[in-house]
């Protein structure tokens, strides 16, 4: 299941931004990220089907954010820190 879930580069992205930044809406996590909103939107909503990240609702809009499962908040840890890992050792 892990390989669904995290089988994607956008995916894993999704999850270091919002464990590094918190909550936000769609537009905030495209432009933090870098990517594109259909490419996003499409892996948010998977992330959000397997419950990797929440959604709350102000009005119409959907702020989304990392959920607060303890196995998901120590997965965004360790990917963080494998990925910070490897930005050291290209530099």
């Amino acid at each position: 299941m892990i390989d669904i879930v995290l089988g994607s580069p956008t995916k894993i992205k999704i999850i270091l931004t919002l464990w590094r930044y918190g909550e936000m809406n769609v537009s905030e996590l495209v432009r933090r990220m870098g990517s594109a909103q259909r490419a996003t939107v499409g892996q948010l909503e998977q992330l959000v089907r397997y419950g990797v990240v929440e959604v709350r609702y102000i009005g119409r809009i959907k702020l989304y954010k990392l959920s607060r499962d303890p196995a998901i908040q120590h997965l965004a840890e360790v990917l963080a820190t494998v990925d910070q890992a490897l930005a050291d050792t290209t530099h």
